[in-house]
């Protein structure tokens, strides 16, 4: 049996669905993202696990154990919140500690756990600090060692990265893996940043409207999504209006122009409107044999550091995106300037 176990759990607030017959299997050792938009129900399932709320409907497992309704303090979850929830009035070792002096662990061995963990997060000689002398990415490894001195069986971290900068969480993101792949601890981690599911997970859970879209590793979840929400919400995507010319030979037209597309079947079609589908990256500016080729306008060039963003104009309305690598000595097209694009047949297919 998995580690983890969630089987058809549902949550409701009165009459509305927060979470809707979840399945999920997790193994020892794994790190999972739940990744979806605000209100999808990602924390709400966070909170089921670790005991703050209790499900509607359903069956939660932990090593074969039935936790579905035991406290919180019954199960020996590790929890890491947004907002650090540090003690003001206690140092950083006495906020490590506060866990263990409630399970009324023998003070030697509870000042021996408290350097443990204090190392592993590398804030050694911080122990006597308090927490408004530490900076937001400090307070938030206090926080995670907090979690961690109770070697608890199960690690979950709601959005915990969310009120740093852009420098300080992407630190923190590396340690936090570095840390979880160290103690080989199962962890679930709760997030809206895509970037931070994909380089942190082994396995994505891409939740929306409190039900599950898609289960996957960052690779399956990016370059196979299995509907137009994961598609749209993991990565940037270009979605264009297409008309199916003969789908036994896969082509069809954009902006008047044939191109060809990934094989699909003919259940795309009965959805009504079918569109293409083609990430920014896959696409190239020039020609060559054997690809598709489309033409259009420049519209409008954007500088984003490491890439730049073309907007070309294929037809009335509409646009596709086009990301280049950028380099010193590239010179990018001008608004107004005609182009000829090309990208491969399997970078493109039908939703």
């Amino acid at each position: 049996m998995a580690f983890l176990v969630l089987s058809h759990v549902s949550k409701a607030f009165g009459q509305t669905q927060a979470v809707k017959d979840f399945n999920l299997e997790v193994e020892k050792g794994e790190f999972i993202s739940f990744l979806g938009p605000s209100g999808c129900g990602k924390t709400t399932t966070l909170r089921m696990i670790a005991g703050f709320e209790q499900p509607t409907e359903g069956q939660i497992l932990l090593e074969g154990e039935d936790i579905t309704f035991r406290p919180p303090h019954q199960r020996n979850v590790g929890m890491v919140f947004q907002s650090y929830a540090l003690f003001p009035n206690m140092t950083v070792a006495q906020n490590i500690a506060f866990g263990l002096e409630v399970r009324k662990m023998d003070r030697a061995k509870i000042k021996e756990r408290v350097h443990e963990v204090l190392s592993l997060i590398q804030l050694e000689d911080y122990g006597g600090r308090y927490p408004y002398q530490l900076s937001g990415g400090q307070q938030q490894r206090v926080a995670l060692a907090r979690a961690l001195a109770i070697r608890p069986r199960l690690l979950l971290l709601d959005e915990p990265l969310s009120a740093l900068d852009a420098k300080i969480r992407l630190e923190l993101r590396q340690e936090i893996r570095r840390i979880q792949q160290a103690l080989g601890i199962t962890t679930i981690y709760v997030t809206h940043d895509q970037e931070e599911a994909l380089s942190l997970s082994d396995r994505i859970v891409v939740m929306n409207q409190g039900q599950i879209e898609q289960i996957g590793t960052p690779f399956e979840i990016y370059n196979y999504p299995q509907s137009e929400f994961v598609a749209s919400f993991v990565g940037q995507l270009n979605l264009l209006p297409v008309e199916v010319l003969d789908l036994s030979k896969n082509i069809c037209r954009v902006a008047g122009q044939e191109i060809r597309f990934t094989p699909t079947t003919n259940s795309i079609l009965k959805s009504g409107k079918v569109r293409l589908a083609i990430r920014p990256e896959e696409i190239r500016l020039g020609m060559v044999e054997g690809e598709n080729l489309l033409r259009g306008e420049i519209a409008s060039v954007i500088f984003l550091g490491s890439i730049i963003r073309l907007r070309v104009k294929l037809g009335e309305g509409i646009l596709i995106s086009v990301d280049q690598f950028n380099e010193r000595h590239f010179q990018p097209p001008r608004p107004g300037e005609v182009v000829t694009l090309h990208f491969p047949i399997h970078a493109c297919w039908l939703l």
